[in-house]
């Protein structure tokens, strides 16, 4: 029987992004239990209906062929966590400005800000066709409500009023539906929902104690996992007519629904009676479970509306290196990427059997015609300072959003004009100690060669400055120079006006050290699947920073710092215990919080380059579970935590490794006289 949640029901505390694409949360619960199960094959078929269209908008002047050239747009600089893109190529994510998280919505021209239910943060999950977006928001209580947003309706609290607890939206279909988790308090299993205007949040019940919702289609079918009396668990699919169903054959005793198209095929992935086998599965809506052949370690992550499959593959021998596939019916699989060759990740597909992602540290495109193609090889309009890290989501009009080195940027077809101008990431010259003098520059190119550009240095430290620009037909650069007064961690940033009333920003983090003695490094890295264990299917761009005005035993003595952002996590150091230097190592540790909430232990190790060795960074945080008194891993990039149990495992995400994962090209690390 269907329950809503004013019972005292649980709810799920881990949370991803829409079909569109799955990234990071606020403030979540710990991951749910491993899961097992007998498994049936009942009653797969759900009703489906067809997509509601939506009438063309501006945005449909993107539609072009596959692999033509891309004008980029900036959306946002600095840290980025969840994206979702639409067919319309509207984008919905989530950024950390003023040390909170916000919920954007690029409706093509415009970034609007959903705002919140009262606190101060809001986080992006899902986005639809009709430019409808899901999420959690802060309440001026504290706590964490899902909600639903347009521009015509504004912020919709989907909490029911009264009722206790936190929820978060993470998939929205095209009738505007959401599923979600929802739990009445922090100590209760989570479990997943389904809220419809007609009927409110409706629990969708569990095998045992928790469930968590993974994908939602048009005709309203939720799936995702449960855990079970044992210990691990099975896919399910919910459907108001049939309930709470599992999905997974007769031979596994764990199973996960990743993802379910409007015919009602599911994919994800199971695990063998024996409990050593992770492999990719699809279930047809008749029931029968299909092994996609990606062999042990893998995962089918999304499906489009041709049965077009993509997901993860580990790379055999090697356990810490996985490949993004291709499966189709007809042609079997593709990986992305030569085997043995730099790892590589499937993010995203559109109906039009585009796939992208990413090929080491490169955004890349995928067709079965064309193959893969460097998406950097693909912007001849953009600075070439400028850099496509991973693309993250495609619409089927085809524009892509992709993480760079400026931030988040739209790739859309080069008929793209009045947009803002391009702007590369900001060059730095000068030793990063207090007093003294740095020069900082960024290049920019604007498609409207007619306009001029002004510019505005803000230095992080409460000092502004107007920007030098030189210029002439749409290209040309900005330069400043400041000098830090105190020691800290800083952000630089510069806005870019164009004499059309278009802005472009970037941004750069400091460590700026006292003292000629210390260390000091920042930079970023791909942060690989499975480190965030709060939203193990994220994938994204992380950074750092750090500082220390003395080591090893001296290291209390001196002021030192720590900053940490990765999705929608954000860790500030309070208590900084140890800084080792070992040659072109160094290794902190010590306390501090995440997302404003103490109680967090923390190791960052960084790894210098040299030569044409690149540098590495592996960073660990944990806490101890008031209830259990056992420790949780929040984020670790060495190693990734399986799915089906609750203990880490060798790591197989795009980057991780022994070191952690490579730093990306921004990256520095300063030694001074140890």
């Amino acid at each position: 029987m269907q329950s809503r949640f004013s019972d005292g029901g649980a709810a799920t505390g881990r949370r991803h992004g829409g079909r569109m694409h799955w990234l990071p949360c606020l403030l979540l619960c710990l991951l749910l239990c491993p899961l097992i199960g007998a498994l049936s094959t009942a009653a797969l078929a759900a009703p489906t209906s067809a997509r509601v269209t939506e009438p063309a908008s501006a945005t449909s002047r993107y539609l072009a062929p596959l692999g033509t050239d891309y004008r980029v747009i900036q959306l946002a600089a600095g840290t980025i966590g969840s994206v979702g893109i639409n067919a319309r190529g509207q984008v919905g994510f989530t950024d950390f400005t003023g040390g909170a998280y916000r919920a954007r919505f690029y409706d093509g021209d415009t970034i609007h800000d959903t705002g919140t239910l009262g606190g101060g943060s809001a986080t992006f999950m899902a986005l639809n066709d009709h430019g409808q977006v899901a999420g959690g928001s802060t309440t001026a209580d504290g706590s964490l409500h899902a909600f639903r947003w347009s521009l015509a309706t504004g912020l919709q609290d989907l909490h029911a009023p009264g009722m206790p607890g936190n929820s978060s939206g993470s998939f929205i279909n095209n009738k505007g539906w959401v599923a979600g988790w929802a739990r009445p308090t922090w100590d209760v299993m989570p479990r997943a929902f389904r809220w419809t205007p007609a009927a409110g949040m409706v629990s969708l019940g569990a095998f045992g104690e928790a469930s968590e919702a993974r994908a939602i289609n048009d005709a309203g079918t939720v799936v995702g996992f449960s855990d079970t009396p044992g210990a691990y668990g099975r896919a399910f699919a919910w459907t108001e007519a049939g309930g709470l169903r599992a999905v997974d054959g007769a031979s596994g005793i764990f199973s996960l629904a990743s993802d379910i198209n409007e015919a009602g095929t599911i994919v994800g992935r199971g695990s063998d009676y024996q409990f050593i086998r992770d492999i990719a599965l699809l279930w047809t809506p008749q029931g029968t479970q299909i092994d996609l052949g990606a062999g042990s370690g893998s995962s089918a992550d999304r499906i489009n509306e041709k049965g077009l499959v993509i997901g993860q593959a580990n790379d055999e021998p090697n356990a810490n290196r996985s490949h993004g596939f291709v499966w189709s019916p007809n042609h079997g699989m593709v990986k992305l990427g030569a085997v043995g060759g730099d790892a590589s990740y499937a993010s995203s597909l559109n109906n039009r059997g585009q796939v992208v992602g990413a090929l080491g540290n490169r955004a890349i495109a995928w067709t079965r015609a064309g193959g893969v193609v460097d998406l950097n090889t693909r912007i001849p309009g953009a600075p070439p300072a400028l850099s496509l890290y991973q693309a993250v989501a495609v619409s089927d009009s085809g524009a892509i959003a992709a993480l760079a080195n400026t931030g988040l940027v739209l790739l859309v077809p080069s008929a793209a004009y009045h947009q803002a101008p391009v702007a590369a990431p900001i060059a730095l010259t000068g030793a990063t100690r207090v007093h003294s003098l740095l020069s900082f520059s960024s290049a920019f190119k604007d498609v409207d060669v007619r306009e001029t550009h002004t510019a505005h240095w803000t230095w992080g430290d409460g000092d502004t400055a107007v920007g030098i620009v030189s210029e002439a037909a749409g290209t040309g650069s900005v330069s400043g120079q400041h000098m830090y007064r105190k020691s800290g961690i800083f952000t630089v940033r510069l806005d870019l006006f164009d004499s059309g009333g278009k802005r472009t920003a970037v941004e750069r983090r400091l460590a700026i050290c006292g003292c000629a003695s210390g260390v000091a490094g920042t930079g970023s890295f791909l942060s690989p699947q499975g480190a965030a264990t709060r939203s193990p299917n994220w994938s994204g761009i992380a950074s750092f920073a750090f500082l220390s005005e003395a080591v090893g035993a001296y290291a209390k003595q001196g002021k030192s710092e720590v900053h940490f952002n990765a999705g929608s996590l954000a860790l500030r150091s309070t208590a900084v215990d140890s800084v080792t230097v070992e040659g072109g190592r160094v290794r902190y540790s010590g306390s501090g919080s995440v997302n404003g909430v103490a109680g967090y232990r923390f190791v960052l190790t960084a790894l210098a380059g040299e030569g044409a060795a690149k540098g590495h960074v592996h960073v660990r945080i944990a806490h101890v579970d008031t209830h259990s008194k056992a420790e949780v891993v929040d984020y670790d990039n060495g190693v990734r935590r399986d799915g089906k149990t609750a203990h880490l495992v060798a790591g197989t995400g795009a980057g991780a490794g022994a070191e952690g994962s490579t730093l990306l090209g921004d990256s520095a690390i300063v030694f001074g006289e140890q």
